[in-house]
């Protein structure tokens, strides 16, 4: 008989650069629910294979907020980057000059050939990064850091600030969620999980239906189809497939762990979209309880939206 979970939302914080390698990691894993192999010093080794299988999506989830000298050809300077590098944000004020972007997109500007942010992975501890090769700076004076992943829960910079979550939902939400571009996602593997392994439970894990009433004729039918996928999935393995074959009959319920990163302008476009009435319900579900988390955690700029979504949270608690 399938396992019946609830979709749950959590923050993956992240806030020094020596827990960077760590968070990627962490992220990372969850493509083949091998967090049972981290480790005290698995982080290094892990983002050495995921750089070298090319992989560079994982590496997305860390974000890294630097000051730059605050001069005309800094800053003109920052916009040719930033036309040519997707990721690049920056923000100038009179008196600063700061540029945001996850560790792919410096990855990305040392392929342009300049080595500047290169430069500074190596001073600190994050050499793993950087690329070799023939560049020249870009930029001139002291590239500082300012922070990483986000600059206060009171700044409305929108564009440089970056929240990680990790979501538990199904296949269908997480079909509507990756939609979002400008995200970047980190999902379950069904092509390498293999469901019938001790590891799994021998079963299938299903998300329970937010628009089906548990204990009605239309919810007992969908229990029941949910474990004839069951018993054809493990009927599969059984003859031998692999994986990436026994999940061709796997349903649009399936539970999906997935791991999102996104600046707060996105998330805000998201929410607006996702918690709305015309969004999924699955899809609701996950999203209203994202803003309301965000709200609780002290993330002022999510206030108006917390308000305006206030009755849909309170209604969707219960379901």
């Amino acid at each position: 008989m399938v396992k019946i979970v609830e979709p749950r939302v959590e923050i993956y914080p992240l806030g020094q650069i020596e827990e960077i390698k760590r968070h990627i990691e962490r992220c990372g894993r969850t493509c083949y629910k091998s967090e049972d192999k981290i480790t005290d010093t698995s982080a290094e080794q892990f983002v050495e294979g995921i750089l070298k299988s090319g992989h560079e999506s994982v590496i997305e989830h860390a974000n890294l907020i630097f000051e730059v000298d605050n001069t005309d050809e800094n800053f003109g300077k920052i916009k040719e980057i930033a036309s040519k590098v997707q990721g690049f944000r920056y923000h100038q004020s009179e008196s600063e000059l700061l540029a945001s972007g996850n560790m792919r997109t410096f990855r990305d500007i040392s392929r342009l050939g300049y080595s500047d942010f290169d430069e500074w992975f190596v001073k600190n501890g994050l050499g793993v990064f950087a690329n070799q090769g023939n560049q020249t700076r870009a930029l001139s004076g002291e590239i500082k850091l300012e922070k990483v992943q986000y600059l206060d829960k009171n700044d409305d910079r929108d564009d440089l600030n970056n929240i990680t979550i990790h979501m538990i939902t199904n296949l269908s939400c997480y079909k509507d969620i990756t939609r979002h571009r400008l995200a970047s996602f980190s999902i379950e593997s069904t092509r390498f999980c293999n469901y019938s392994k001790g590891k799994y439970g021998s079963e299938l894990t299903i998300l329970k239906p937010v628009n089906l009433v548990a204990g009605t004729p239309e919810y007992e039918e969908w229990q029941s189809c949910m474990n004839d996928v069951e018993r054809h999935y493990m009927k599969m393995c059984e003859l031998g497939c692999r994986a990436d074959q026994s999940r061709l009959c796997l349903p649009h319920s399936i539970k999906a762990d997935v791991i999102m990163t996104a600046n707060v302008k996105e998330w805000k476009h998201i929410f607006n979209l996702r918690c709305d009435k015309a969004a999924h319900p699955d899809v609701r579900k996950v999203m209203l309880a994202a803003l309301e988390l965000f709200h609780n955690e002290g993330y002022k700029t999510f206030d108006e939206l917390y308000a305006k979504f206030l009755p849909d949270i309170e209604e969707f608690r219960g379901k």
